[in-house]
């Protein structure tokens, strides 16, 4: 990049070595050993239990500055910036979009090779021979071998390349879940952390899951997340994602949370064994769903959690497989018919591994028989009572009441007074204050709110919380802001404020040009329109005169022809003798 005054930035081809990706992949140059890849997570604390002789290693983004990798990763140019110093001892290989971000925007003139003349460490590690590129694919599935395919994090992208580079057992330290850093990396919270807008960095999962399917990879955490299933359908939507914001709020380790909506579950024949709610049988997936390879913690999406879940995970199964509460009923449940006192099954902590359920051969269960909606429900016939206990706490299934400091859940049973459908629950506002703060932070948007609310899942009274939200003001136009510190450099800074600038003036000129183009458009079709219509009245002018013309001449012969006709009339002897007889009469008459 050359600079050209103040407010101006040209663009300059550089020659260099840059490697394409599609031919770097081709090389293959790492040795025959699993992968790891490293993220900014809180699991990221653990490195120093980890052998990283035993990997091959690929960094993403600023993790490169705390130890030495094969490969680092990184979409934003404010990184290399920033790790300048450490990409030059630390990384082997520097792989990066050809259009890297910018203060985490795409963006859509600026190559790589328009970076290396301000940012000095990309000219040498492209004259070294170890940057590599690619086209970045946002948003959408890669179409060529040199496009890598991401939607929301750089994890994706990191996946997708060592998959493509033909490694088969991949895992990672640090690519967790939730909204937090390591404390490694507590310095970057305010600069980095979740700065694309996503409500959290669970997003990632689902992608990486579908990647690791995709080319049958062997993938998955060093540490397992915790991971949290919880049963809902489509009116509790908004209720699940609050619980899954209140979940993660109180987390001190990592932890997925899978909402389980819509899954395919078989309808049984007999009507007085079917599902009570939208999502009765949904909890007997979780095994399978889980892969049959770790402990799994079901809850009901009506719920509002207020501790560190940990508590819960960290329980020991013992003999047992399966471990819920013990309660009472509460007073709101005294009427109904179908409930029951004792163990409740809407909080339970599953030993997956030791769980061979199906919820096909479940369903089928009930209809040859073996068992009734009650067995399967409210005894869980499934495993023998001697695998269940009621070890977890009772205040971590608080039914409809709360208690300050001593309740880790509340559960809102009752439907009709679920505080998303009813004021007037006693406790209701510990739901509200919860909804507030996920709004506020940006976990949950203005438009999930307006859906809800046109849906009929939340009453209209809370219609207020989506003004509260983040992304309020970015509903239709960009908002332009001052471009953030991205790196220690005035130079690039200056640089990315003029760039920046120079884009809004060209955005701003070029609607100026469209209106203009469109007001000469409008003059134009005007002056085409009056000219037509000229053309159109000379035509007729012309006809005018054409036809007044021929009848003037006429008249004329006419004319002359009664000049002639009466002075030949006065010639005539009819005449002379018609006069000789009116005139005495005449002097008659004046006398």
């Amino acid at each position: 990049m050359i600079e050209a005054g103040p407010g101006a930035i040209l663009v300059a081809e550089v020659d260099g070595t840059m490697i394409e990706i599609k031919d770097w992949l081709s090389k293959k140059p790492f040795p025959d050993k699993p992968w790891l890849i490293l993220g900014k997570g809180p699991t990221f604390a653990k490195l120093s239990e980890i052998n990283l002789a035993d990997y091959n290693t690929l960094s993403l983004n600023h993790v490169v500055r705390e130890l030495p990798v094969n490969v680092s990763h990184i979409i934003d140019i404010d990184v290399i910036e920033s790790c300048a110093a450490e990409l030059r001892s630390n990384c082997d290989w520097l792989i990066m979009p050809r259009r890297p971000h910018v203060s985490n925007r795409p963006s859509e003139i600026l190559t790589i090779d328009d970076w290396k003349n301000s940012i000095p460490i990309l000219r040498e590690l492209d004259e070294a021979g170890k940057l590599v590129c690619y086209d970045l694919a946002l948003g959408e599935p890669a179409r060529t071998p040199s496009e890598i395919e991401v939607h929301y994090f750089s994890s994706e992208a990191a996946l997708g390349i060592l998959a493509r580079l033909g490694a088969k057992t991949i895992r990672s330290l640090g690519v967790d879940g939730g909204r937090k850093y390591s404390q490694t990396f507590v310095d970057l919270n305010s600069e980095t952390k979740l700065i694309n807008g996503q409500p959290s960095f669970d997003l990632q999962f689902e992608k990486l899951e579908k990647i690791a399917e995709e080319h049958q990879l062997d993938y998955r955490p060093l540490v397992e997340p915790m991971l949290v299933f919880v049963g809902a359908d489509r009116t509790q939507l908004l209720a699940a994602k609050v619980l899954e914001y209140s979940i993660h709020k109180h987390a001190t380790r990592p932890v997925r949370v899978v909402p389980m909506i819509d899954l395919p579950v078989p309808v049984p024949k007999d009507e007085k064994n079917r599902q009570r709610t939208g999502f009765s049988f949904s909890r007997f997936a979780i095994p399978k769903l889980a892969k049959y390879r770790q402990r799994a913690l079901y809850l009901d999406s009506d719920m509002l959690v207020f501790s560190d879940l940990s508590e819960l995970w960290n329980i020991e199964f013992g003999k047992q497989k399966l471990l819920c509460t013990f309660q009472n009923l509460p007073e709101a449940w005294k009427d109904n018919s179908w409930a029951h006192p004792g163990r409740q099954y809407s909080v339970m902590l599953l030993d997956c591994p030791r769980l061979p359920w199906d919820v096909n051969e479940i369903v089928a269960g009930l209809d040859e028989g073996k068992y009734t909606y009650s067995d399967l429900l409210f005894d869980m016939c499934l495993v023998k009572p001697e695998e269940i206990e009621d070890r977890i706490p009772p205040r971590w299934n608080c039914l409809e009441h709360y208690e300050k400091g001593d309740s880790s859940l509340i559960h809102y049973t009752v439907v009709p007074t679920q505080p998303w459908r009813y004021e007037k629950n006693p406790n209701g506002y510990l739901w509200i204050d919860a909804l507030e703060e996920a709004v506020k932070s940006g976990w949950i948007a203005a438009a999930e709110i307006e859906e809800e609310l046109n849906r009929g899942n939340l009453r209209q009274s809370l219609a207020y919380v989506k003004d509260l939200a983040k992304d309020k003001d970015t509903l239709g136009e960009p908002v332009l802001t001052e471009t953030p510190d991205v790196g220690s450099s005035a130079r690039l800074q200056r640089l990315v404020k003029e760039w920046r600038n120079a884009r809004i003036e060209s955005r701003i000129a070029s609607k100026r040009l469209l209106r203009t183009e469109q007001k000469l458009t409008n003059t134009e079709d005007k002056l085409n329109a009056a000219l037509s219509e000229t053309d159109k009245f000379r035509r007729h002018l012309d006809e005018t005169i054409k036809t007044s013309s021929g009848v003037e001449a006429e008249y004329k012969e006419k004319l002359i022809s009664l000049e002639q006709d009466k002075h030949a009339l006065y010639r005539s002897k009819t005449w002379k003798l018609g006069r000789l007889i009116t005139k005495p009469i005449e002097i008659l008459t004046k006398k």
